[in-house]
């Protein structure tokens, strides 16, 4: 399963109760991080994950690369203390820093944890499960830490739960709010506490409040109480009618046409259109292609009172329209060459990790492929290094010969599986 269809992080309760002033998107990234990692946990020093995938799933541009850099810095230096409310009855206190390594190469985020933390993340005996879009939604890192705290105590047969009471201190900790800010309660009731609950409040489908606790005058201790809301049906969409139907179809009603005329289009397709109209084969990928461009083409078509109409003439008759057609073809062949350049990258990480694998597993054959190496300049490397494994962990261009080498006369059988995947998908991309 790849990053994209995960969608809940399943997170050591002591993970949750972490002590370390870490930013919201710090927190988000460490989330996705463990929920890529988690089934490899066990038998994995180093996982990997491309930028791309990572930064979609954290809902920010590739590109801004500088800020992923950063975050992921800060996670390598975040020293924290974790399970400090103590839930967990059984787990030592301990201190650690949230990666133990993090590097980006070739569009591909590589990292590591801790051993002992690896062994914590992955076998949690208190644990809960995390929803990943969601925490992208909130918009305070004191909101997606109270909601994790909380939910960390949801208990789905009774639909509530609620936290214990917290003194005043380790909530600041659990929040990462730091000694010398908000010093007064009220100031931390009004620009955290409040704030936080609020934000949980309208963006789940739960509603979350806090007892208070004092200590003669002083507010001392806080609990949260978390319950599920019962609400009625809400339809979220904005074609609730329109749900279940042919996808053109939708992107028809959408635009206005009557749902009959839509659904006879739909199930008709390239038959609605006039015989000697029809387009050349492979004009277009495919008959929804078609439909796109002519209700593009009304949004500019000049003199039309009705819209609706235009378009399904323009689909019967099969309009043409010369520079938006050459604009289509070109926003269409750049979105070929990226998804090209994407199946690319994610096919050379998952190369690379088996040819690690193969190389941890029999180091020798770094030896042996280093016997068929060409290059000059790649040789010369080779000689400069104590040994072939050596210059091999280097990186650069021996770990790449060498790896070039080990996939055309070593590991073709390991390699064979992906090597189909990825030229299946090749195909289909360039049809």
């Amino acid at each position: 399963m790849n990053l994209a269809e995960i969608n809940e992080v399943i997170k050591a309760s002591p993970a949750i109760q972490i002590q370390g002033k870490i930013t919201h998107l710090q927190r988000r990234a460490w989330n996705v991080l463990l929920a890529n990692a988690y089934n490899e946990l066990p038998h994995k020093d180093i996982h990997s994950v491309s930028v791309a995938e990572l930064s979609a799933k954290l809902g920010f541009d590739s590109k801004n690369e500088k800020y992923l850099k950063e975050a992921l810095r800060a996670l390598r230096n975040c020293e924290v203390q974790w399970n400090i409310l103590g839930k967990d009855k059984n787990q030592e206190w301990g201190v650690a820093g949230l990666l133990s390594e993090a590097r980006i190469k070739n569009g591909i985020c590589y990292y590591e944890y801790s051993h002992t933390i690896r062994q914590k993340l992955h076998n949690p005996r208190i644990y809960t499960k995390l929803n990943l879009r969601l925490q992208n939604q909130f918009s305070s890192r004191y909101a997606l830490i109270l909601w994790e705290v909380c939910f960390d105590y949801f208990d789905t047969d009774r639909d509530r739960g609620e936290t214990p009471f917290i003194r005043l201190e380790t909530f600041r900790e659990l929040m990462g709010v730091g000694t010398d800010e908000y010093s007064s309660f009220p100031f931390l009731n009004r620009d955290v506490i409040k704030p936080a609950i609020q934000e949980i409040n309208d963006l789940t489908d739960y509603h979350v409040e806090v007892d208070q606790k004092r200590i003669g005058r002083r507010i001392a201790e806080l609990k949260f109480r978390i319950t599920r809301v019962k609400q009625l049906p809400v339809q979220e969409s904005v074609f609730p009618d329109i749900e279940n139907l042919p996808l053109v179809a939708v992107e028809l009603i959408q635009a206005e046409i009557d749902r009959k005329v839509a659904l006879q289009i739909a199930d008709k397709e390239w038959d609605f259109i006039t015989p000697e109209k029809l387009p050349s084969p492979g004009s277009y990928s495919d008959f929804l292609g078609y439909v796109a461009e002519k209700i593009e083409m009304s949004l500019d078509a000049s003199g039309v009172r009705n819209r609706a109409g235009y378009i399904v003439e323009a689909i019967r008759e099969n309009y043409q329209d010369p520079e938006l057609q050459k604009q289509r073809q070109a926003r269409a062949e750049k979105a070929k060459e990226k998804a090209l350049e994407d199946l690319k990258m994610e096919y050379n990480a998952k190369r690379n990790t088996l040819l690690r694998q193969a190389v941890h597993a029999d180091p020798g054959l770094v030896d042996a492929a280093a016997e068929s190496v060409q290059s000059y300049i790649v040789r010369q490397r080779l000689v400069e290094q104590p040994s072939a494994m050596a210059a091999y962990q280097k990186g650069g261009m021996v770990a790449a010969e060498i790896n070039a080498i080990l996939a055309a006369e070593f590991c073709q059988e390991l390699l064979a599986p992906v090597n189909a995947a990825y030229q299946d998908e090749k195909d289909r991309i360039l049809e």
